[in-house]
This record gives C-alpha cells, sequence and structure tokens, in this order.
C-alpha cells in the first residue's frame, strides 16, 4: 500500500477531528445555567454531531491502520 497516501490520509482525518474538538470544548463552555433543557436543545444536538464525527474519525484511522 502507498504509504504516503495512507499517512495523508489519517492526517486529514485528524485535522477534522482536532477541529472539532476545539468546536465542541466551545460548546461545552457554554453556561447553561438556569436555562431550560428545551431551549438548550439545539445545543444538545450539535454537542451530539460533533461527537459523532469524532467517533467516526476515530474509526475511520482504526479501520485505516487494520488494513496497513
Amino acid at each position: 500500500m502507498n504509504k504516503r497516501t495512507i499517512k495523508t490520509v489519517t492526517n486529514r482525518i485528524l485535522r477534522s477531528m482536532m477541529e472539532d474538538e476545539k468546536q465542541l470544548k466551545l460548546l461545552l463552555a457554554t453556561e447553561t445555567i438556569n436555562v431550560p433543557d428545551r431551549q438548550l436543545d439545539g445545543l444538545f444536538v450539535r454537542i451530539e454531531q460533533l461527537l459523532s464525527r469524532i467517533s467516526n474519525g476515530q474509526n475511520k484511522i482504526i479501520l485505516l491502520q487494520d488494513l496497513v
């Protein structure tokens, strides 16, 4: 297998995951005291989306490593 391609794809996935992690940390730092949960629904959905993207990126890297 082409190691350069594998490294490039892995780095691309990692960069995307790092950006998602930064966004996730910002959202998790959002002040939510005295705000009803139903008003925070959009925040919760976005957090779940970012977690899903990070998890998906991890799975891609693991699969790529298994194939090598």
